[in-house]
């Protein structure tokens, strides 16, 4: 299942930088999912959720779109490169890692077990904001919180339960309660959110969905006693619903990892 985000991706962050000749190919290999995403000068050309057909589907987008370099943020499982990526790739694709190079520094105890995924969306929030602290809030299977100060210092962050994993640790670890899935007008913020339940599932959601907001404000608002000024991102598959209930400002895109990825294949692949 592709989607052409040539045009869609502009809502979420500016071309940077100065287009290239060839278009780079973009490898998320995440915990439930693996996408292919196609960046081209900080623009996204196309995203692409790999299925059955991983090893066609790339390489069409590899003809599609004249890719040059590859780069892979893998977490969770371990893939075949040498299978999914065309031989004339194969020189000029990296591997993200705690020793690769990065614009940042990490002020991590143990580097080996950091998620990769976590480095490239400061990267990719530090490319759309160049100077000061920020964080950067990944709402996923997980949600991550992750500093980045002043100086470029990843500094770590905090992991929490995301959205599904907590209705499914409630449905699994009762008798009675069931397995919550939010509506589509839960999920865009046409059906507000209740605090108050008047049922069940209404307090299920109420609970599960306010207890997550507020998490996500009390971390700003900590950081903004130490850091103030510092600025929130917004990524992963349910940054527009925070977007929309949180009162701290902040800049949401499902793509922010693309653009840190694209920063870090520049850094660590010469075409």
């Amino acid at each position: 299942m592709c989607e052409n985000a040539a045009q869609g991706c502009a809502q979420y962050f500016p071309a940077f930088g100065v287009m290239k000749a060839m278009s780079d190919l973009i490898l998320d290999i995440g915990n439930t999912r693996m996408k292919a995403a196609v960046m081209a000068g900080g623009e996204l050309r196309e995203v692409c959720v790999l299925g059955d057909d991983a090893v066609g589907a790339v390489a069409r987008l590899c003809r599609r779109h004249g890719i040059g370099r590859a780069i892979a943020s893998v977490v969770g499982r371990e893939v075949d490169f040498d299978t999914l990526l065309p031989k004339p790739l194969q020189p000029h694709f990296h591997r993200l890692g705690h020793e690769s190079r990065l614009p940042v520094t990490l002020d991590y105890a143990t580097p080996q077990t950091l998620g990769m995924d976590r480095v490239a969306a400061v990267v990719g929030a530090r490319v759309l904001c160049p100077e000061g602290p920020l964080v950067v809030v990944d709402a996923g299977s997980c949600v991550t919180v992750d500093l980045l100060d002043g100086g470029d210092c990843y500094r770590g962050g905090a992991i929490l339960p995301g959205m599904a994993m907590r209705f499914r640790a409630m449905h699994e670890f009762t008798a009675a309660l069931p397995l919550v899935q939010l509506t589509d007008a839960e999920r865009d913020g046409s059906e507000a959110t209740p605090l108050t339940g008047c049922s069940t599932r209404a307090s299920m959601v109420a609970g599960v969905c306010n207890a997550m907001v507020y998490e996500i404000e009390g971390f700003m608002r900590d950081y903004e006693r130490q850091l103030p000024g510092v600025k929130l991102f917004l990524t992963g598959g349910n940054a527009d619903f925070f977007a929309k209930r949180l009162f701290f400002p902040n800049f949401a895109t499902p793509y922010l990892m693309y653009v840190g990825l694209e920063k870090l294949l520049e850094m660590n692949v010469i075409n």
